[in-house]
């Protein structure tokens, strides 16, 4: 197993590193405000219904990860991330890259006092 987690994290980093040198690629004409204003507002493309915004881990801008919801005990509504894609650097990751980027499920109703400690088995989702 150790040796599947060490492939994966080498397949995350190098994604992180060809989004690095896409978004320079991208950002030398352009100045980064015009690129930022122009991008960081649009989800990319996926199957899923909810869209939340969340930081790249390779460019630092705003990107957003999708996934669905799921109502868990005393009525919280947790968002189940799935997918992460950033406009500005190009960069995309799944399910299992989402844990290394620290892209986590959570909360989406303010209103709900569940559990601090709980979470719904985000494996069966």
């Amino acid at each position: 197993m150790a040796q599947a987690t060490s492939e994966m994290e080498i397949q995350y980093q190098a994604k992180l590193r060809q989004a690095r040198e896409r978004f320079s690629e991208a950002t030398r004409r352009l100045s980064e405000a015009e690129l930022v204003s122009s991008l960081s507002g649009l989800p990319t493309a996926t199957r899923w219904p909810i869209a939340v915004p969340a930081e790249c881990p390779a460019c630092s801008h705003t990107g957003f990860a999708s996934g669905r919801d799921k109502t868990g005990e005393y009525g919280a509504i947790w968002f189940l991330p799935r997918h992460f894609g950033c406009q500005l650097c190009g960069l995309t990751l799944t399910r299992w890259e989402l844990d290394l980027a620290g892209i986590k499920g959570q909360i989406l109703n303010d209103d709900a006092e569940p559990d601090p400690d709980g979470e719904p088995d985000f494996e069966t989702y």
